[in-house]
């Protein structure tokens, strides 16, 4: 309690006597996310008496470059960031957060100069590269929602592919490999085939033929 009458005394000095009020650095104490504002203790004095005493904030508001009602980006500070703090029309009592500021505590990624990554603190991370490449991460699952995804070009993909409805196919298909039975395809269910059907050469599909076909129990001759 005395040291929040302190603060208030200190910024009522300040503004009795017309100061300005200059971009501060401070370190982020607390953060509401249903306001969008952090308290913030100033880690830069303005006079030697205050040094042993931390001055700390009201609720600031935290700058976005993107806002809306109920959307916009929202990458709030982490308690214990750096960050800079700036003043409308200069007065103390009108601060808010506009940047933050890496130190020797929290360093940066690393991404080279024209690149730009974003990079979560689980390792997740989008990145835009200087050769045009762009680099997702997923540490865990991506997800995707949409009412049709549509991709241009081709798609690789270096795992397995689950599919749990209709595959519509209207480019043909080729499958060559082992699928780990020693076979590059094995479907399980009825199969509705429309035109030919050839294995290894021989039709195999209802107009096949068999040579040397007998009555009785005898076995018929190879596919013709």
């Amino acid at each position: 309690m005395m040291q929040a009458i302190r603060n208030q005394m200190a910024l009522a000095a300040q503004l009795a006597n017309g100061a300005i009020a200059e971009a501060r650095a401070g370190i982020v104490r607390s953060y509401d996310p249903g306001t969008a504002s952090a308290r913030v203790e100033f880690v830069d004095r303005s006079s030697a008496e205050e040094n042993d005493t931390p001055f700390l904030s009201g609720w600031l508001p935290v700058t976005s470059p993107w806002v809306g009602n109920g959307w916009g980006m929202d990458a709030p500070p982490s308690i214990g960031d750096q960050v800079e703090v700036k003043f409308f029309g200069g007065s103390i009592e009108n601060g808010y957060v506009c940047g933050r500021l890496y130190s020797d505590a929290d360093r940066p990624p690393g991404a080279p100069s024209g690149e730009f990554w974003v990079v979560h603190a689980s390792g997740s991370a989008l990145k835009f590269k200087n050769d045009g490449t762009v680099e997702v991460v997923a540490e865990t699952t991506a997800k995707y929602t949409a009412q049709l995804h549509h991709f241009v070009g081709p798609v690789q993909m270096d795992g397995t592919l689950l599919v749990e409805n209709t595959i519509t196919g209207q480019g043909g298909m080729a499958v060559t490999g082992d699928n780990g039975t020693g076979r590059s395809m094995s479907i399980n269910g009825n199969t509705d085939f429309t035109g030919q059907v050839t294995a290894n050469g021989k039709r195999i599909d209802d107009t096949h033929q068999h040579a040397d076909v007998q009555s009785g129990p005898d076995l018929s001759g190879t596919v013709a």
